[in-house]
């Protein structure tokens, strides 16, 4: 029976304590992007904000999975005021027609 020194598991432990652990990594990775919040609200909607460098700010909101119904990719709404087109500008009104006065 042979004795096993610690050498090769020590080798491997001191490797895995040298990488970081998933979250940090992943928040190493989103700090270049600004910062990213995912939070899940009280009916299951899956909210993830990303603030970009540039100051834009992107909101992705997930609805609740539902077994029988499929909404799609999740709304994008990026930091932009809302715009709409111009209001169509009122038709001129013709004047009134004349009518020719009677005589008294």
């Amino acid at each position: 029976m042979g004795l096993f020194g610690p050498g090769p598991l020590l080798a491997l432990d001191e490797e895995a304590s040298q990488q970081p652990s998933a979250k940090t990594r992943l928040q190493q990775v989103l700090d270049a992007e600004g910062g990213t919040t995912v939070y899940k609200d009280a009916i299951g909607a899956v909210h993830s904000t990303t603030d970009l460098p540039t100051g834009e700010r992107i909101i992705t909101v997930q609805p609740p999975q539902s077994s029988g119904l499929n909404l799609g990719p999740p709304l994008q709404l990026n930091n932009q005021t809302l715009q709409f087109p111009p209001a169509p500008l009122a038709p001129a009104q013709p004047p009134a027609p004349e009518f020719p006065q009677r005589a008294r």
